[in-house]
Formats: structure tokens, sequence, C-alpha cells
């Protein structure tokens, strides 16, 4: 075991000194509001449950803590694999998980993001259900809710198969242990004053973004993305897994003798739906799918009769991706890991225009960013002038007409700096509204800004190009951020 999680700290390496992702920015700057007093949701908008927030608020890394996650799931799945399964069986489901949480496809294998806090929950949930313990295994299922909306298919799934195997009272205990931590959050929230705004952006509005595709009429262009890109890479990378799923789960019949079994096909499908769902079908997405399929391989491992085929199953399953990918893995420099898994995503980009503005502020100075950027506050060292660290909330999906022009009144006089995106799949503009915002955006408060200049997203070594005197700024569409200060009154 401590040789397959250094083999998994050296997979998940290759994301060593690869810049925040969108997503990691976002949970960064609620972490910092709610370490100083203030309230996520309130102070900085985000759609995820708070125990995202929360872990992010420990005195090291995130990325640090998804490590110590990713190692926690791995030793939940060796004592979840059944005691009287061969050794190489129990082995099997983590040396899976160990390298299947680490594939290098887009920004699935490195980021602190929340499917990698989730496994755990989930994970240890499915541990404490295999030992019979209905009431325990609820209390992770919460935990894991609040951690991302979408494993309530798990929950669900897991607690009906309590009620099958175990009966009614397995069932009362599960869900009582399930309301605890999200009680626990509502009575923080409410004892704050901030539960109608926790609520709406956690679970209200949420259901917003679920069909946001659907309504703009772009779920078809994505969903096609997702077939020819992103599956097959899926389906390679899981290759060897897959084959031991459907050999060690051949003629499975749902009873207590093989309740391990039931519960990991439930989870695997809970997972997959979670995935599926809001359809936007990003490859971290996925990552929730490698733990079920890590216990499900395990549980093919422990139908291979020769203790040889058993330990040649625990090496393949954990060194399969790097075989098929070894320079992303151990050869390639960090930029080229950004370029080549995540390009036009502007990561160095943001990181170098981020410590500009630092260079550039002074106390007490604020940042907009029209764009999904939220790496730039953490970079930068500012706060954001309104409570939507990334423009989406406003651009994608606006509550309605009038909370866009809220949003615009909530600039004011206009913050110190601004960040003009002009990549349109950060903006996302998608509707009248937030076409409306943007122009009015750059017809009423860009003129209060100095031009300073831009920074190009081009995958080679980033540069800001400070603006010549007298340059106009290029709006167009494009891969460039640009970046304007207002004058400070004399």
């Amino acid at each position: 075991m401590a040789l397959l999680g250094l083999v998994h700290l050296a997979l998940r390496a290759h994301g060593r000194g690869v810049p925040l992702i969108t997503d990691e920015g976002e949970y960064a700057v609620a972490a910092r509001a709610w370490s100083r007093g203030e309230l996520p949701y309130l102070a900085a908008f985000s759609q995820k449950p708070p125990m995202t927030f929360l872990l992010y608020r420990l005195p090291w890394s995130p990325r640090a803590t998804a490590a110590a996650f990713s190692l926690g799931v791995m030793a939940a799945l060796f004592f979840t694999v059944p005691a009287a399964a061969p050794l190489a069986a129990r082995l099997a489901a983590p040396a899976a998980y160990a390298s299947l949480s680490t594939l290098p496809l887009g920004d699935y294998g490195f980021p602190a993001n929340t499917e990698v806090f989730l496994n755990l929950f989930a994970a240890l949930a499915v541990w404490a259900f295999s030992r019979g313990r209905a009431g325990l295994a609820g209390a992770f299922l919460g935990a894991a809710f609040m951690t991302k909306q979408t494993s309530a298919f798990v929950a669900l799934a897991l607690l009906a198969l309590a009620l099958r195997l175990h009966g009614r009272a397995a069932l009362l205990r599960g869900l009582a242990g399930a309301a605890v931590v999200p009680a626990a959050f509502s009575l923080y929230f409410a004892s704050r004053h901030a539960h109608a705004a926790y609520w709406d952006a956690a679970f209200g509005g949420n259901t917003r973004y679920a069909a946001v595709l659907l309504l703009t009429g772009a779920a078809g262009s994505q969903v096609r993305w997702f077939l020819t890109s992103v599956l097959p890479s899926l389906l390679l990378y899981w290759a060897p897994a897959l084959g031991l799923l459907v050999w060690g789960l051949k003629g499975l019949v749902v009873d207590r003798r093989r309740a391990v079994e039931t519960a990991a096909v439930l989870w695997l499908g809970g997972a997959v739906a979670g995935a599926l769902t809001g359809l936007f079908l990003f490859p971290h997405y996925f990552l929730q799918v490698a733990a079920p399929l890590a216990l499900c391989a395990g549980l093919g491992v422990a139908r291979v009769s020769s203790p040889r085929a058993g330990a040649a199953a625990v090496a393949l399953l954990a060194l399969w991706p790097a075989l098929l990918s070894p320079r992303l893995y151990f050869l390639a420099s960090p930029r080229e890991v950004a370029v080549r898994l995540l390009h036009p995503n502007p990561l160095f980009e943001v990181k170098l225009l981020g410590e500009e503005i630092a260079r550039r502020a002074r106390p007490g100075d604020r940042l907009h960013v029209f764009g999904s950027e939220g790496a730039l506050f953490v970079y930068s060292g500012l706060d954001p002038a309104t409570r939507h660290t990334l423009s989406y909330a406003v651009t994608l999906f606006p509550e309605s007409a009038r909370a866009v022009e809220e949003e615009y009144a909530s600039l004011g006089a206009g913050p110190r700096f601004l960040v003009w995106s002009c990549q349109p799949l950060s903006t996302m503009v998608s509707n009248a509204a937030s076409r409306r915002y943007a122009e009015r955006l750059e017809r009423e408060l860009l003129p209060r800004y100095r031009y300073r200049g831009k920074v190009e997203v081009t995958g080679g070594p980033p540069a800001f190009s400070p603006a010549a005197p007298g340059e106009a700024p290029d709006l167009t569409p494009g891969d460039r951020l640009l970046l304007f200060e207002r004058p400070i009154p004399l």
C-alpha cells in the first residue's frame, strides 16, 4: 500500500507547477472571504456546496489536500474489498484508483476539484455500508452531498440498497445519518443570516446551470465534442478496469452475500449519472467515476485464480495510463502540460497578469474580471469588486434582467482594475440580458479606464505587452486578456 501511495503521488505530480485553473480560483476566493469572517455566497458567489470552501481554508495547498484525499480513497477501497478476497484483489482497487484519478485529460487529473473530495466521502460511505453501519454510511453520503450536489444519485442508490438488504430500520438510520452534515451547514448559515443566499446559490439557482445548454441550443455540439474527444480517451485509459469489471460481476445477484459487489455497481451507476448531469461533460466530471470503477476492478481480480495473474493485474492497473502517456506524466514541463491539456485556457497567462496587477496595486484596490479567470484574484491578491468572482453567473444564466442591472450597479464608479477577456468561452454571453450587460460595460464603464496592455494566449511563453500611448484596445473575439486601470484622483 505504501508503494502504491508513492505511485499515485508520482503520477499526480504531472500537474506540479501548473497554475490554478478556473474552478480552483473560484474556490480559493470563497475560502479567503470565509477565513476573514465574510461568507461564501454573500461575499463570493459560487454554485458549489460549502464543503470544498471549508477544505480550501486549510493552511496548506488545496492540491496537497486533494492528494491526501486520494490516498484516503485508496485506503478505503483496500478495506472495502472483502477480507476473504486474495491480497491481489484488495490491492487492485487502490492500484486502479492510484492511476485512474490522475489521467492527463483536460482538467481531470491534477486540480483540487470537487470530485477528488467527493470520492473520499463516497468511498467511506460504501466502506461503512459494507460493514452494515447504515447510519455512518449516511453521514458520509451527507458530507459527499455537501461537496457536490450530483452525489445525490449515489446516495439514493445506496439507501435503496440498504432498504432492500437490511429493511426499513437500516434505511431510516441511513437517512438520519445523511441529514447530519447538511443540517449543520444549514444551521450555520441561518445563524449568520445567509441561509437564503446559500440555498439559492448552491441548490435553488443551481438548476439553471443544469439546463443552460438546452436553453441555448448548445447541448448537441457539447455532446458531439464529448463523444469524439473525451470519451475515446477515457475508454482507452479505463480499458483494463472495464475488462475486470465485466469479468468480476458476471452473474451478479442482489443479496447479502454479494452486498459489496452490488454496492460497487450502484456506486458506479450513480457516479456516471452525476458526471452526465448538466450535459457540459467536462473531463473532471468523470473523476467521480474513478473510485467505483477501481473497486469493481478489484472485485474482478478477486475472481482471478492465479496469484501470479493477480499480481500482474495490480501492476497493470497501477501503470496503464503512464504506459499510454509517459511524456505527459514524467517528461513534459508544466507549461507543456498546461498547453497540451488545457490550451487555450490562459493558465500561465493569468498568473503573469495577476502578478502584473499586484505590482501596480495599492492597499484597498479591487478588481473586476469580465470572464472566468477567477485565479486572477489569487495571483493579484485583490478582492472582487462584486460578489461574482466569475462573470458566468451573470452572463451565462442570469437570474433575471434585474439581477444583471444590479450587478452593473454594484460596480459603482468602477474598481481600480478591470480585466476583459476576449475569449467567448470565458465570458459566455448567452442571452439578450447578458449581451446588454456586456455592451453597457464596454460603452459606459471602459471609457473611465486607461488601457494598460494585454497578454496573448498563444501556447508559448506568456508576456505582458504594455499599451502604446493612445493605443485602442482590441475587444474583438480572440485569445487575449486586456488590462484596464482607473486613474487615481489627485
